[in-house]
């Protein structure tokens, strides 16, 4: 009877624990993805559609539109501009619980047609203390190094291209100058705030004719990892300088409900086990104590 009293207990607090507030189910994915339009082309109003259906129009320069929560799947997202006339369309493949910035950009060239970039979110958790920050080329300039407090933090980055690094929250001097030299920036230095548990994506645009370069900054909040080892977490389509690698933290991907479902399942099997079964646990016990 005792031992029927015991193996109800513990399947009520597991039940219990399964149900806490704010803990997601076992199992249960997002349900949909989100889709962030970029527009960084100048002197340009874009309208943007999903799948046929308008969601906004005459977005200026600068501005971040979404997000759109998707399903998974592909989506047509279609941008259109009046003056001048043209139409461009991207399929996006959405991921459940992911997002995505599309970037509608100029190429290198100054006299080139204008292009979408897609541009996966890096949202993995971060170290309390950091933020992570995302650099992306979408400026008419031919490929350029990044320097952050003077120094080359990214290196020789094209058009289309981008690098992400966790560095510790706070303010840093940022410019972008031709590859390979420290005079003569095509924008910058600026100031850029980089704020924990933050990512920080700057998307550089324009051309450095007539003072035209500028950045969009687009925020999104991150969440705190937690002890897992550490590691380099810097990525990109790039080359980041081996010098600046810091260092973040791994992200064991396993939520509160899954512990709490192992640690119940745990102290079950411990609690109801067979005879044979703990005799078994003992003398694997005792082996690993005699260092057989």
């Amino acid at each position: 009877m005792k031992s029927q009293l015991r193996w109800v207990s513990l399947a009520a607090l597991l039940a219990a624990g399964l149900s806490l507030p704010g803990t997601p189910a076992l199992g249960k994915a997002p349900a949909t993805g989100s889709v962030y339009v970029i527009q960084a082309l100048p002197d340009a109003a874009i309208s943007v559609a999903v799948d046929g259906k308008q969601q906004t129009a005459d977005a200026a320069v600068k501005t971040i539109l979404g997000p759109y929560d998707l399903s998974p799947g592909k989506h047509t997202l279609t941008l259109t501009s009046n003056e001048p006339s043209w139409t461009m369309k991207s399929v996006v493949t959405v991921e459940a619980g992911k997002s995505k910035d599309v970037v509608l950009h100029r190429p290198a060239s100054a006299s080139g047609d204008p292009v979408i970039t897609v541009y996966p979110n890096p949202m993995a958790p971060v170290n309390a203390d950091e933020g992570r920050v995302m650099v992306a080329h979408t400026a008419v300039v031919p490929p350029a190094d990044i320097t952050v407090n003077g120094e080359v933090f990214f290196a020789n980055i094209a058009n289309g291209e981008f690098l992400t690094a966790d560095v510790p929250g706070g303010t840093y001097e940022v410019a972008i100058v031709p590859t390979g030299t420290s005079d003569d920036p095509v924008l910058g230095p600026l100031d850029l705030e980089v704020e924990s548990s933050t990512l920080t994506q700057v998307f550089a645009i324009g051309q450095p004719q007539g003072g035209g370069m500028d950045v969009i900054v687009h925020k999104l909040p991150l969440q705190k990892a937690g002890s897992g080892a550490p590691t380099v977490i810097n990525t990109g389509s790039a080359g980041l300088v081996d010098d600046w690698e810091v260092s973040g933290a791994k992200d064991t991907g396993v939520q509160p409900a899954t512990l709490l479902w192992l640690a119940g399942a745990a102290l079950i099997l411990s609690v109801g086990a067979s005879p044979m079964v703990k005799q078994l646990s003992r003398r694997a016990r005792d082996r690993r104590i005699g260092g057989a």
